[in-house]
This record gives structure tokens, C-alpha cells and sequence, in this order.
């Protein structure tokens, strides 16, 4: 039976100050059931599994299309109406969201698990309130099926090896707010503000017969690795995850010349919703050091809780400060985020006709 908002009411009235008892939300926050928006894999998973260790909060679950970003022209389309409680995403798509004004402030009282998150990956709006809750750190990078890759792939030259051919899966336009082309572009020299290199290294390798797969989905690319279709490409963790649980993985997190992006998930807490406060509330368990702890066994992010235990297969997520300035680019999102409909463009026109 769905709880509603009248069940619970009438549960409570019958119960009076017994039962229902949840130590992290008081039973009168509870609303109805929340809209939340997730990836889908082990990313929803390990929220339903969060979810399932309380019971103040029922939830419809609403799952991505392609990219995080995929949301952003259907929430403007409805704006001021918005049918999710919370939206799960990263810099990338929160950064608009924030220039929009579409997602509450967040202070320590709403959230007192924040205490324990660092407060520099935070992402503040212009006047430095919080806009986000952050709860894990993944990456996107290159990697490879250890037992189906011919060699061992060391230098973004070899993408354009011959024994790779058809075995590339490459992410499509949507996904990763088009890093994997930036990637490229660092390699010839330019980075996200000078992307003409990557736009090159793309053509040639579009045109090489190497991309066997365009991912538009993170199942799209899991199915194609686990498959055996492909057994390169560039992902981000948590589909990277999936793979690896059933196959060896050779990640270049740490490897010279092959840039890893690092990024946060988290939450935005969405504008004009009836349920801000059961909303924050669940936020508030989620992020807790055994809900992070259990999050990033599941869905295979790093927690960013500092009183959570980091799984050793996220130790390729661990980097030293040496390793960080040699191996990870940050990329300036307001430059990437304001090239996304340009590139998306550049895409269809120049790369999608030479696969």
C-alpha cells in the first residue's frame, strides 16, 4: 500500500506518540511520497537501498535520459512548475540550475550532515549560498576490458590503433557534458576554451572505423562492454562500476597524457515543491557516514563524507596532491556548460555523418 499523506495522518492519530518513529525525521516533515530524479544503475540502486533504511519518505523514482544535462530544457519548459523534490546531479547541470534560481539555499540547519562534507566542493551561488549538497566524488576517464583490449592502452595515440577497430564505445553528444572531446583537445594542445584540436582528433577518429558503439545511455555503454561489442572507451565511474563486477578493468585514472575530470553527485533541492523540508531531511540521512559508506559500495562513488569509509576499489579516486596536478583536469564548467548547444551542433554536422 502507498503511505499517504491522509494514511500517515490517520496512522499517527491512531498510534499517538508511538510508532512510525524514525530517529533522523520527525514523522510531522513527512509529506507525501518524493519525486526524485537519479541515474539509473547502481546509482538508483544504492539510493533505493538508502531509501529502504528509513521510513519517514516514500519516493517516486524518476530516472535520467542520456545526460544529467537532458533534464535542464524540460524543467525550463514547465518553469514555474517542476514535478521533482530533488534532482541528482554534478557541476555540470547544477551550475545552470543555479543560474536559473531553481533550487533552494541549503544552510547547516537544514542539513546538519554538511558539517562533515568539505566545504571548498561546495558550489555556492554568486552571493555564496550553498545550492547543492554534495554526496560522492566519481570520475570520467578513459579505461579498458583488460581480458577483450588487443593491447594495453597507455597514450590517447592508441585510440587510433588499428587493432581497435570497432572496439572504442564512445559516449554520445548528452553524456559528460562532452568532456571526452575536451579530452581530445587537451591532448592537441588546446582545452575546453580552444576545443578546435579535439574537434580534429574527433574527425580522425570517427573517421578511423574504431568507434564500434555511441553511447547515448550509461546502459548503452554497460551493455556494449559486457557484451564483449566493445572494450574501450571513456565513461564515468559508476558505469564504469557496473562493468567491473563481472570483468577486470584497466582504469587510467593516473596515467600521463589521458585526462581524468573529477566530479561531485549530489542534490539540488528544487524551487516551488510543497516538501522542502522532508526533502532536506532524507537528504540529511543520505549523506550521513553510513549512508555515504553504503552509497559508494553500491553505486561506486567515492563518499565525500569525512566520518565514511572509502571502499578500496575507489582507490583509484584517491589522489595525492602530486598525482591530482599531473592526472586530473578541472575544466571551467561556465565555459563548458556555455558551449554545450554550439558543440552539440559541431557534433551532428561534422562527427555524426563519418560514423
Amino acid at each position: 500500500m502507498t503511505m499517504t499523506r491522509r494514511h500517515l495522518l490517520s496512522l499517527m492519530g491512531a498510534t499517538g506518540a508511538a510508532g512510525l518513529a524514525w530517529p533522523h525525521v520527525a514523522r510531522a516533515q513527512t509529506a507525501s511520497g518524493l519525486t526524485a530524479v537519479e541515474w539509473g544503475g547502481d546509482v538508483v540502486e544504492a539510493m533505493k537501498q538508502v531509501a529502504t533504511k528509513q521510513t519517514a519518505a516514500q519516493f517516486n523514482w524518476v530516472l535520467h535520459q542520456g545526460g544529467a544535462g537532458a533534464i535542464l530544457p524540460k524543467i525550463k519548459a514547465a518553469w514555474p512548475k517542476v514535478d521533482y523534490d530533488y534532482i541528482a546531479g554534478w557541476e555540470g547541470s547544477f551550475n545552470s540550475m543555479i543560474a536559473e534560481d531553481w533550487v533552494e539555499t541549503i544552510t547547516a540547519a537544514d542539513i546538519p550532515n554538511l558539517a562533515d562534507i568539505p566545504e571548498k566542493i561546495m558550489m555556492r551561488d554568486a552571493k555564496g549560498n550553498v545550492k547543492a549538497v554534495p554526496r560522492a566524488i566519481g570520475g570520467m576517464y578513459f579505461g579498458y576490458r583488460t581480458d577483450t583490449a588487443p593491447f594495453a592502452i597507455s597514450k590517447i595515440d592508441d585510440l587510433f590503433d588499428k587493432r581497435l577497430k570497432g572496439a572504442i564505445c564512445w559516449p554520445g553528444p548528452t553524456q559528460s557534458m562532452m568532456l571526452q572531446i575536451v579530452a581530445l583537445a587537451l591532448q592537441g594542445g588546446g582545452n575546453e576554451s580552444n576545443m578546435e584540436p579535439g574537434w580534429k582528433l574527433m574527425k580522425d577518429l570517427a573517421k578511423s572505423g574504431n568507434i564500434g558503439r555511441i553511447a547515448v545511455t550509461d546502459v548503452d555503454f554497460t551493455n556494449s562492454f559486457t557484451s564483449g561489442e566493445t572494450s574501450v572507451g571513456f565513461f564515468a565511474e559508476p558505469s564504469w562500476a557496473a562493468v567491473a563486477k563481472n570483468f577486470k578493468i584497466t582504469r587510467l585514472t593516473k596515467q600521463a597524457g589521458m585526462a581524468t575530470f573529477l566530479y561531485q553527485s549530489g542534490f539540488a533541492v528544487m524551487k516551488n515543491r510543497p516538501n522542502r523540508k522532508a526533502t532536506c531531511d532524507f537528504i540529511n540521512f543520505a549523506i550521513s557516514p553510513e549512508m555515504s559508506t553504503l552509497y559508494a559500495k553500491v553505486a561506486g562513488e567515492a563518499p565525500l563524507n569525512s566520518k565514511a569509509a572509502i571502499p578500496p576499489e575507489l582507490a583509484h579516486l584517491s589522489f595525492t596532491p602530486k598525482e591530482f596536478e599531473s592526472f586530473v583536469h578541472v575544466p571551467d564548467y561556465k565555459v563548458v556548460l556555455g558551449q554545450q548547444d554550439a558543440w552539440a551542433k559541431r557534433w551532428e554536422s561534422d562527427i555524426a555523418p563519418l560514423l
